[in-house]
């Protein structure tokens, strides 16, 4: 018998450490992300008897470059641990009306067919993101165009915004009912007829506080969630919130936080699985993936899990994002969810009323100056104070054409995390000229407000001693407190809007990020 020589044994050793090494790097089933073979975004699970399908778009973006998705991709599992690639399933151009993009879609069940809701590019015919609606007789496909045409377009959605229809999720209630919600930054709802290919019925406007995009509807012991992507009109990466209704169409409750950024990524995007095999998950895509040399990134996405948990009062339990993943067991949180913080006291001397009217179309009543007249068309942008590094204080100047004694003040206002004792909000109009405070003694009033959706943020001065503006003045209407407060809507032309003021964000003019162009609060004042 021949015996290695020591140079020989010691480089056996060193190849049995390296495998070992090797084997230890290996995560464990279920560890985060939980689909390492490609990047893949957007996750949409699908559960079939005691089978989970995952659907998620590729990202195939190199470097700093932006989304490039060419295709949708789909996994399969028993025990969401590990996971079955059944490679590339379809593609934009399968529907023949488009050109390209394969964002976030769903598939939904429905007698024993399955309907793919995706989002896609419109060809020139109807420019802009479009929902198409594609059909198989299995969960792996082959899925084909149903319609011949996009389910929604643009022309379907009116708006200042150009990238209005993405993100579809869609659920068949208990009833048979179906519902397709989608948008950004507006969240629409619209029921399906039982072909699943047509709506039937109008499309609503639903306004959840610190809403951006990615919906996802699902239905747990009578109770609705829809659980979404925010907080990007307050500039940061987007985090998860939620709210509960009792119907899909509301009115919705809005519950907090489910979880926060994802690190590497100023997208998230929600999945939830509920009660499969006694367990609930939300699924979601972070940025924690290697592959190929090519480092996570917002536009190199990866699917991910963490187990999902829910209070005897059907609250979610916030969520902490990890690398175990669902590696390790679960372990229920005790008690209940800990409630909203309290937003605190607003003057006597002024009474709050917030998200009313939500994606205010025109002002209600009879404004005696408004900066606006149509506050959703005409003021399309969100700014606050997060904007630009951050801030504490938005002006906006104004200029009476007649006497006006003031009686309420409405701002197209949303977005914002509303007050508590961290963050604390005061109310300024100050007369420019003589450089005097009107509201409280001289000192503005503290307002206090909870977190709203887009709608209108109203003061009522109902019980504050008489404040008259008079025609030909200056004011200066003011919001002061701490990063993050509020957020209120901003037009970005004076051309043909408002040309007797201007705003600024702690004393820097205010102006359109496209365009440079200054701009102005979407906000009305009323007489007594």
């Amino acid at each position: 018998m021949h015996l290695p020589s020591p140079l020989h044994r010691i480089a056996l050793c060193c190849a049995a450490l390296a495998s070992g090494a090797a084997l230890a790097a290996e995560p464990a089933p279920g560890a985060n992300p939980v689909l390492r073979d490609r990047f893949t975004a957007d996750p949409a699970p699908l559960r079939v008897g005691d089978t989970v399908y995952l659907y998620v778009g590729r990202d195939e973006a190199k470097g700093n470059d932006f989304f490039l998705m060419k295709e949708w991709l789909a996994y399969s599992s028993k025990d969401l641990r590990n996971w079955t690639s059944h490679g590339a399933f379809m593609k934009p151009t399968d529907f023949k009306w488009a050109v390209g993009d394969a964002w976030a879609a769903q598939v939904v069940q429905r007698n024993g067919r399955f309907y793919f809701y995706a989002t896609v590019q419109h060809n020139d015919t109807h420019p802009g993101k479009a929902i198409g609606v594609a059909v198989a007789e299995n969960p792996l496909g082959p899925f084909k165009d149903a319609r011949g045409s996009a389910l929604i377009t643009d022309a379907s959605t009116p708006s200042p915004y150009g990238w209005s229809d993405i993100d579809p999720t869609v659920f068949v209630d208990d009833d048979g009912t179906a519902w397709l919600a989608w948008g950004n930054p507006v969240l629409y709802l619209a029921k399906l007829k039982a072909n699943m290919t047509e709506l039937d019925g109008p499309i609503e406007k639903i306004a959840l506080p610190n809403y951006t995009e990615g919906p996802w509807l699902s239905k747990r012991k009578g109770t609705y969630y829809m659980t979404y992507a925010s907080m990007a009109q307050q500039g940061l990466f987007e985090h998860l919130s939620y709210a509960t209704a009792p119907s899909p169409r509301g009115p919705w409750t809005y519950q907090g936080l489910l979880t926060g950024p994802v690190p590497n990524s100023f997208t998230i995007h929600a999945g939830v699985i509920d009660d499969f095999k006694g367990q609930s998950y939300l699924v979601y895509h972070n940025a924690g993936l290697t592959l190929n040399g090519e480092t996570g990134a917002g536009s190199r996405r990866s699917a991910a899990m963490e187990y999902l948990y829910y209070d005897a009062d059907g609250r979610m339990w916030p969520i902490t994002q990890t690398e175990a993943g669902i590696s390790k067991p679960p372990q229920p949180p005790k008690g209940k969810v800990p409630a909203l913080p309290d937003p605190g006291r607003s003057d006597p001397r002024v009474a709050v009323q917030q998200f009313a009217q939500g994606y205010p179309e025109t002002w209600p009543g009879s404004p005696a100056l408004a900066s606006v007249a149509k506050p959703f068309e005409q003021a399309p942008e969100p700014i606050g104070f997060n904007r630009d590094g951050g801030a504490t204080r938005l002006v906006q100047t104004f200029v009476p054409r007649a006497d006006i004694p003031l009686g309420r003040l409405s701002l197209y206002a949303g977005d914002g995390h509303g007050t508590d004792a961290t963050r604390s909000l005061r109310l300024s109009l100050r007369d420019v000229e003589a450089g005097t405070e009107l509201l409280g003694a001289g000192e503005g009033l503290a307002v206090a407000y909870r977190p709203q959706g887009a709608g209108l943020l109203s003061f009522d001065f109902s019980a504050h001693p008489a404040v008259v503006l008079q025609a030909g003045r200056r004011y200066a209407l003011a919001l002061q407190g701490q990063k993050d407060a509020l957020t209120i809507n901003l037009r970005a032309s004076r051309s043909d809007v408002y040309a007797d003021g201007e705003a600024t964000l702690d004393d820097r003019p205010l102006k359109d990020r496209e365009s440079g162009r200054p701009g102005d609060f979407a906000f009305a004042l009323y007489a007594r």
